[in-house]
């Protein structure tokens, strides 16, 4: 468990690395695309991701907690194979599926041509994307972090390279012969990379060990899967709600708040790598202490999540001025701080469930718990709408649905589990949050802005120390670990 703190700051940087290289390519990419093929780009790629998330299985999280505790590398291999063969069964028929509908949900539900071609080439994606979580799962559970992390940096910068040129030659299209190219590239790189270590060790299973890691495997995979089906229609919801009632380019507004707010994700996503092989060991082994350390670690988690999405919400305007170039997307700006809070709790919501409620294998509670979340957004939105614009709608919606969807979590573990971590602090500060995140939407100079910065981040940070949740030592193991890094690469160098 030592080493869970490392690995967690490790991936945070990787991804963040990888995050920043794939904002500068979407920037860019926005930059070449008008608003309104941006706003068909995002119509195509959040019908073919709601359809795309049913192969998803729960596979990848449940095969990553099976593999965290195989007893040898030869039961990796097998796991792997039922693993893919169970997903390729639900694939294919999306993929198809999705294929020959094409023109039929592009023309006759959206009334938009110009969905055809994109949507059929994401349909052939999805054979080379199903593959590609499995073996995700073989690399972290084997807990090959290393590799795994070097794999996300260089994976964006290839990213770029092949996405940019195909939208500068072929516009709308031009951006999914990009996908397709990226997905089959990264597919064979994570299969080299999951499977050079287990050389001769790549044992196909029999028909006993498929049936029974088929049962290992589905114990909790399906209500992953049934979660992540949840949050993928929670998060696409405002896309394809929006792309029903309205023009493109108001689904490109909204589309560029989300894009712009889940970046958030970023954290949450990093330690979920780390966080279910590392806790589902803790929990079988020494639930006491797995306790102790999850409270520690989410309390930290909390606090820097709250204070860059904070940050990300109160500098907006100027950030997105230098990103995009420009006013293009200034409608989206009252956007922000809502949609921002929403991936700000859910956040939350992605870290206990993958730290706690998977290693657990609280099944109906996950559940339970994203109903919730989905359900609380969708009636939201159909009450909102009757008094406010559908843009504003949409957002304050996924904020009450994301409450919803934390609050019954937090619920079921503390009923599941006797695990209560979560209190008044935590709510105080998550407002505190919430109300510098408001000022987005003011609009005043920005040296005044920055100014009013100081008292403002300065009382959240205050929060942080005053609540226990970070403290001075916690500061200096971070600005530790940089050094650490620091001095490995220089050592690197002086070698060379």
């Amino acid at each position: 468990m030592k080493d869970l703190g490392k690995w967690q700051f490790i991936s945070m940087i990787s991804q963040g690395i990888a995050m920043v290289l794939g904002m500068v390519g979407t920037f860019v990419i926005i930059r070449i695309l008008t608003v309104g093929e941006w706003g068909v780009v995002q119509l195509a790629m959040s019908i073919g991701g709601t359809l795309g998330i049913y192969q998803h299985l729960g596979l990848v999280s449940a095969s990553t907690r099976e593999i965290s505790s195989a007893k040898n590398d030869k039961d990796i291999f097998k796991i792997f194979v039922t693993s893919a063969v169970v997903r390729y069964c639900v694939t294919l028929p999306i993929a198809l599926g999705l294929f020959f509908l094409s023109k039929h949900i592009a023309i006759n539900l959206y009334h938009n041509e110009d969905l055809v071609t994109p949507l059929r080439l994401y349909s052939t994606a999805l054979l080379f994307q199903g593959i590609q979580g499995i073996l995700n799962s073989v690399i972290s559970g084997t807990k090959r972090f290393k590799h795994l992390f070097l794999y996300q940096i260089i994976i964006s910068v290839v990213n770029i390279l092949i996405f940019i040129p195909f939208v500068y030659i072929f516009k709308i299209n031009g951006y999914f012969y990009g996908f397709l190219v990226f997905n089959i590239i990264s597919s064979i790189a994570l299969s080299i990379i999951a499977f050079k270590p287990l050389k001769g060790k790549l044992i196909m299973p029999s028909k006993k060990d498929f049936v029974r890691l088929f049962k290992e495997i589905f114990s909790i995979s399906i209500a992953i899967y049934l979660v992540k089906i949840l949050y993928t229609n929670w998060q696409k919801f405002g896309n394809n709600v929006l792309g029903l009632y309205n023009s493109t380019e108001v689904v490109a507004i909204f589309a560029f708040a989300l894009l712009y707010a889940e970046k958030i994700m970023m954290v949450s996503d990093s330690v979920t790598t780390v966080n279910i092989p590392m806790f589902s060991e803790r929990y079988v082994n020494d639930f006491k202490e797995f306790k102790t350390s999850f409270e520690k670690n989410f309390n930290k988690l909390f606090s820097f999540i709250i204070f860059t999405g904070t940050f990300a919400a109160y500098f907006a305007p100027f950030l997105i001025n230098i990103l995009v170039g420009g006013k293009k997307y200034d409608e989206a700006l009252v956007l922000v701080a809502p949609v921002i809070t929403a991936f700000v709790i859910y956040s939350f919501i992605n870290i206990i469930t993958s730290s706690v409620m998977i290693p657990a294998k609280l099944a109906k509670s996950m559940i339970g718990s994203y109903i919730f979340l989905l359900v609380g957004t969708v009636l939201s939105f159909f009450i909102l709408r009757g008094f406010i614009n559908p843009l504003p709608s949409v957002s304050w919606s996924m904020v009450i649905g994301s409450i919803l969807g934390l609050f019954f979590v937090l619920y079921w573990v503390r009923k599941r589990l006797g695990f209560s971590f979560f209190n008044i602090d935590h709510v105080v500060i998550i407002v505190q949050g919430f109300a510098i995140s408001m000022l987005c939407g003011v609009t005043i100079p920005f040296l005044t802005k920055l100014f009013l910065a100081i008292p403002l981040f300065g009382l959240l940070i205050w929060g942080f120390f005053e609540s226990k949740f970070i403290d001075k030592n916690d500061i200096k193991n971070t600005f530790g670990k940089f050094s650490a890094i620091f001095k490995k690469e220089s050592v690197a160098k002086s070698g060379k």
